[in-house]
């Protein structure tokens, strides 16, 4: 009788977790934007042939916990269909399993043993033929062969469904409504695209609701990857670099489905914005939809969002540079150490020392200079041996190197 009311219990206790959705554990994914892989004859800021895009690879890959997923908003390529393959070779040779063609969404991963998937959309670059001067088409061939379908999709994970929108090609609207000619908009959705939108949302209404799309529907000013404010090109207006065609049906089909989170890129700055364009912190909850912008992953930056219950929480800032490297030698001729120091940060607390084999510390230098610095130490006291040289950023990682001092 008692194993019976047990069994009774735990039904009733599964049912509730069910109905109440708390079944759902949290989790994690990551947002990642404007890559621009390219081959170094374009013009403007690229990622040669991947080399960025891999050690952002690496960071995520490196995560604890890892993440259920990686989102990518878009401008993949540098110009997306300036070549055959338009740089994408260079990226997917670093994606599992091998190259594809024509994938379906999903179908690459980050790791090797294929449980991180990684989700594209196209972003205006993607479109362009070249780049000087920027030449637009509205066709994502491509594209299409070597990164993702060139069409919209959802996919649900746990207690969420996240929708991926193409936002269109360089379509900057008329100069009298917007003279920042280096800031294009969108084409934007079509009516069709929203009317898609509406089904996907209210099919899913019981769950957290997230779009990546690569032009912000709301545009601020933000920051750039170090926290500096951003200047590289002037924001008007909220509609300034987003899109031209149903901005406003699409902000209103955000509102009205109770939209969480909306991730972009496209500007290459970091900015959380609610819809008439105020900044606002990262984990603003007083209601609305938090339109969210990730710099780009040229500069090693990546998001970590975490999926709540019933909401989503911060989206948090991370770089897949925040592990410091160091170089350092020894001159003999002026008995001085040559340290050269890069991936530090702008906190007070950059730390370089130097040990002795049996673990005396011989001494130590603080440094608040930002990302990269050569610092020069005069070593005549130390005596002749092997020493050890640590250097660690204020993110508390540490790397250490051996030098002989004779």
């Amino acid at each position: 009788m008692k194993i019976k009311f047990l069994i009774l219990i735990v039904l009733i206790a599964a049912c509730r977790l069910l109905i109440t959705g708390s079944c759902y554990a949290q989790f994690t994914f990551v947002h990642i934007s404007d890559l621009h892989i390219a081959d170094g004859l374009s013009a403007g800021d690229y990622d040669l042939n991947g080399a960025e895009f891999h050690q952002v690879q690496t960071a995520i890959n490196n995560l604890n916990p890892k993440p259920a997923f990686v989102v990518v908003s878009g401008d993949i390529s540098h110009a997306g269909n300036g070549w055959p393959s338009s740089m994408y070779e260079a990226l997917t040779q670093y994606l599992y399993p091998a190259p594809l063609y024509y994938p379906a969404p999903g179908a690459y991963f980050i790791d090797s043993v294929m449980t991180i998937p990684i989700y594209f959309v196209a972003g205006n670059h993607d479109y362009r033929t070249g780049n000087v001067p920027p030449l637009s088409t509205s066709a994502l061939t491509a594209y299409a062969n070597y990164i993702a379908p060139d069409t919209d999709y959802y996919i649900t994970y746990n207690n969420a469904v996240i929708l991926f929108l193409r936002s269109g090609y360089d379509d900057s609207r008329p100069i009298w409504e917007d003279s920042n000619l280096m800031n294009p908009e969108g084409s934007g959705l079509t009516d069709s695209q929203c009317n898609w939108i509406r089904n996907i949302l209210s099919d899913n209404s019981d769950k957290i609701k997230i779009i990546v799309m690569h032009h912000p529907p709301v545009d601020a000013i933000g920051t750039n990857c170090d926290g500096t404010p951003f200047t590289a090109v002037a924001i008007l207006d909220t509609a300034d670099g987003s899109i031209r065609n149903n901005r406003t049906a699409f902000l209103n089909i955000c509102d009205s489905n109770h939209v969480d989170i909306v991730l972009a890129g496209h500007e290459h700055q970091n900015v959380v914005a609610i819809r008439n364009g105020n900044v606002v912190d990262e984990n603003y909850t007083a209601g609305g939809t938090r339109y969210i912008q990730t710099t780009t992953a040229l500069e090693g930056c990546y998001r970590v969002i975490t999926v709540l219950e019933s909401t989503v929480g911060n989206p948090m800032l991370l770089s897949a540079r925040s592990t410091p490297y160091m170089e350092c030698y020894y001159n003999s001729e002026n008995k001085t150490l040559i340290i050269s120091c890069k991936n530090l940060n702008n906190l007070s607390n950059n730390e370089i020392a130097l040990y002795n084999t049996i673990g005396q510390l011989m001494f130590i230098k603080k440094t608040s200079v930002f990302n990269e610095t050569k610092i020069t130490i005069n070593a005549g006291n130390l005596q002749e041996g092997c020493y050890f040289l640590t250097l660690q950023n204020g993110n508390n990682n540490r790397i250490t190197k051996k030098i002989m001092i004779y």
